[in-house]
């Protein structure tokens, strides 16, 4: 069946995918990727606290991303949220309210139970993405989600390099709090554009390109 490229790129359901998924990956990376460093040099704990620190976003993500996909199809199949509902309301939730934590962490960051608190509980709630829009490619086109999600993958995958060559630039010669509470700000504007962007344009129905029709004969 050949992709319908031009009704998918006119499609506002997948441009909400692509643009929320590069939006949350990029502040995964930034997080995961420049965690440690931040722990080293601004919050001064030292190379075996860091590590053991360091890993529990992850358990967390691991944990939520379970939980919450277990809830989401529970409230669908009772009828209580329909499809569009459950995915706009858990990516509401996994990508917005991140980002109001970076806006928290841009004003507790510099304390060290309050900082690691803040990425933690972020990071995990960020799992929940599993039952937002991670999945929403099946809903609205399952003949061609695996399409959308190598779209929404490969600008997520930019944000990887673009996330590392931001704290470099502001941190590099210049490795401060302040720089910091920046490199936070930004996060938190990404994050929430995301949420906004999907709460917006995303969609839980079978789109009608789905299935094209058959060319004549």
């Amino acid at each position: 069946m050949p992709a319908p490229w031009r009704a998918m790129l006119r499609s506002a359901p997948v441009w909400a995918i692509i643009i929320t998924h590069g939006a949350s990956v990029f502040g995964y990376f930034t997080v995961v990727n420049q965690l440690p460093s931040y722990i080293e040099s601004i919050l001064h704990f030292n190379i075996k606290h860091n590590g053991l620190l360091s890993s529990l976003p992850y358990l967390g993500k691991y944990l939520c991303a379970l939980a919450s996909s277990v809830l989401a199809d529970s409230l669908r199949r009772s009828g209580r949220l329909s499809t569009t509902a459950a995915r706009k309301l858990f990516t509401g939730f996994a990508v917005g309210l991140p980002g109001v934590m970076m806006i928290v962490q841009a004003f507790l960051g510099h304390d060290r139970v309050w900082s690691i608190a803040i990425f933690t509980l972020a990071l995990t709630i960020n799992g929940a993405v599993t039952a937002g829009y991670l999945g929403n490619g099946l809903d609205i086109a399952p003949n061609f989600s695996g399409t959308i999600f190598g779209m929404a993958n490969t600008l997520s995958s930019f944000g990887g390099w673009l996330s590392t060559f931001m704290v470099g630039e502001l941190t590099h010669e210049n490795n401060t709090y302040e720089q910091w509470q920046i490199v936070f700000y930004i996060l938190a504007g990404t994050y929430l554009l995301g949420a906004l962007c999907f709460v917006t344009l995303g969609s839980g129905d079978l789109q009608p390109w789905n299935s094209p029709a058959p060319p004549c004969t």
